[in-house]
């Protein structure tokens, strides 16, 4: 029987595979991009490789062919293979940042999506089945990445998988004559990876490689029931191409949903007769290369405060959308980060979570809301891949890491921060302290509790204040000396403390608790002048402290101030500080040579965030 278009449903789609040495126009062409060729060190894209797929997916729409790509991770980077190749869990992780990359590049421009057979070159049973394991799971963990795009048409290639291998990945579980044979090989905690493994699939890709082809498809629907198949037609199944056309249509005579056929051969002349043998006929719909429906990736920064939580929306590195809600329970938290994601109706790449609270094996007791919030909340809660709690000031620091002119007041030196090395303080609630190392063109961040360092009288006047202080406040000073913890003066909690400390020292038994905003408006205004000697202490102590950590340092990219006091009170920042900050001795000249700067970013702690998060997904 000679076939035309005639023969098949309205829609049926037919094309070449590679190789082919021919494009000449049926409805697709399904080519593959190798996971290998792609980054050869595993981390590194190879810009010719995507260049090179680029042009071929141009020349494949001006024809007016229907792109079809397969992501082949069959033959992973070698510096993969030597951290153990698919034995290794994070080789399904790897892989869908690999499945990312192309589809950020190309996914707007894609029909279909596949993912190659699963591999494996080990007749050694435990090695050979946690490569399967991990293989089916890097299916899902790409497939989940692709829809979080919001692309359609996914499908697997199943080779000469054991059909039982794709059960796994329909149901989500193994069958149980499987688990009697590989139970014993499977890696630690397997049953947690079945729900990422069980993602659904538009399509299943099969290939035929002799006439007995339509026996295979029936077989192989005992498994896939109604999901639709891509048939690809080997060389060996098509010794001419009217035979190659029966396999297909003998299974749509028994109603096997096939979808598509693709012929792959180096035959020139079979090729073109093909498209001659299916020219005549109604021909499928164009496709129309769409528009819009490929969401851009996008992450989740979250700034958790002790009264209320700002969330935002980044895409492309911009923050597109910025929600403030107040600081509650983890349930609460829990919520409003679902209901983000449902409102933008995809799962963030990523969520960082910013709070003041030390930060231990992925969660963070944040210390002004009462709650504890670990990394695993966060992924449960919105789906994202990559997850991360980090200190606020951790956030602080990364927030001077792109700091331009217009950002800053300088209070000395460039009118630009230079890049190195940064310092960032921050008196707020507590007196916070991050750094930012600046090392072969990137920034490292470093943590630690600069706020907690030692303060100690500057003058005599001031030795009766901090000895009143150890009346108030015991607990916060070192030994039996009159050292106190700097936090305990300087931040708008400690600053009340000061005032009190002062107010005693001068003969007021009882002085009243007062809040820093008001003590800070009443020196201002110089009617109280405890409070204005509260603000002269707090200015000099600050700028002596800052000094003191910038010499430690060197931040030749700047010492910046960040946070509200300084955001609202820039009159505490002017001559005594300055004076203070450059007094070190014979270091004087060393301190009048730091750029000093005072951050005016709005929402510092969200740009921080985003910032950690750029640079966390780069690395």
């Amino acid at each position: 029987m000679k076939y035309t278009r005639s023969d098949f449903p309205k829609g049926f789609l037919f094309g070449t595979a590679q190789p082919a040495p021919s494009l000449r126009g049926l409805d697709c062409h399904r080519f593959v991009i190798r996971w290998a060729d792609t980054l050869p060190d595993g981390r590194t894209l190879d810009p010719e490789v995507l260049e090179g797929h680029a042009q071929q997916i141009d020349r494949l729409l001006e024809l007016g062919l229907r792109p079809c790509l397969v992501l082949d991770h069959r033959v992973p980077p070698e510096a993969l293979e030597d951290r153990g190749g698919w034995r290794n869990r994070d080789m399904a992780r790897w892989f869908a940042e690999f499945a990312e990359h192309v589809v950020a590049r190309f996914g707007d421009r894609l029909f279909s999506v596949s993912l190659s057979e699963l591999s494996s070159d080990s007749d050694e049973p435990r090695t050979e089945t946690r490569s399967l394991h991990h293989q089916l799971l890097a299916r899902g963990c790409a497939i989940r990445m692709m829809r979080s795009y919001g692309m359609t048409n996914l499908g697997i290639e199943l080779g000469n998988a054991n059909p039982d291998m794709l059960e796994v990945q329909l149901s989500g579980r193994y069958p149980a004559t499987m688990l009697d044979r590989l139970a014993a090989f499977l890696p630690e905690s397997w049953q947690d990876d079945l729900e990422a493994i069980a993602k659904l699939i538009d399509w299943c890709g099969v290939s035929v490689h002799d006439l007995s082809g339509a026996k295979t498809l029936r077989d192989l629907q005992n498994h896939t029931k109604d999901l639709p198949l891509f048939v690809t037609l080997a060389d060996e199944a098509i010794p001419d191409q009217n035979q190659a056309l029966s396999i297909v249509h003998k299974a749509l005579a028994e109603d096997i949903p096939v979808q598509a056929a693709f012929v792959q051969s180096e035959d020139v002349g079979l090729v073109e007769s093909l498209h001659s043998l299916l020219s005549d006929g109604p021909q499928p719909a164009p496709w129309i290369q769409p528009r819009g429906n490929l969401h851009a990736h996008w992450n989740l920064v979250a700034d958790i405060g002790g009264t209320n939580t700002r969330l935002g929306v980044v895409t492309n590195g911009e923050l597109t959308d910025l929600r403030k809600y107040p600081t509650g329970t983890l349930t609460d938290l829990r919520a409003a980060l679902h209901d983000l994601r449902d409102d933008v109706g995809t799962d963030p790449r990523a969520v960082v979570a910013a709070g003041a609270g030390p930060v231990q094996n992925g969660t963070i007791r944040l210390t002004n809301a009462n709650l504890i919030l670990s990394e695993d909340d966060l992924a449960r809660a919105t789906g994202a891949r990559h997850t991360f709690v980090i200190n606020d000031f951790t956030a602080a620091a990364w927030s001077v890491a792109e700091i331009g002119k217009a950002d800053v007041e300088v209070l000395q030196g460039e009118a630009s921060p230079p890049m190195g090395t940064r310092l960032v303080v921050g008196p707020g609630t507590g007196l916070g302290v991050g750094a930012l190392l600046y090392s072969e063109g990137h920034f490292h961040t470093v943590s630690g509790e600069g706020g907690h360092m030692g303060l100690s009288p500057r003058h005599h006047d001031e030795v009766e204040v901090f000895d009143v202080a150890r009346r108030i406040a015991p607990e916060c000073f070192f030994d039996d000396s009159l050292v106190l913890e700097a936090e305990m003066f300087l931040s708008g909690t400690g600053l009340p403390i000061l005032y009190q400390a002062i107010g005693m020292a001068g003969g007021q038994i009882n002085t009243a608790a007062r809040q820093a905003k008001d003590i800070l408006q009443d020196a201002l205004d110089g009617s109280d002048p405890y409070a204005v000697k509260t603000a002269r202490m707090f200015t000099e102590h600050l700028g002596a402290i800052m000094g003191d950590l910038a010499v430690a340092l060197v931040p030749t990219g700047g010492v910046f101030l960040v946070g509200g006091v300084a955001e609202k009170n820039r009159w505490l920042f002017g001559q005594d500080f300055l004076r203070a900050f450059n007094a070190g001795g014979r270091f004087d000249t060393l301190r009048r040579g730091m750029n000093l700067y005072v951050s005016e970013q709005d929402e510092f702690g969200i740009v921080g965030a985003n910032n950690f998060c750029k640079n966390a997904l780069a690395h």
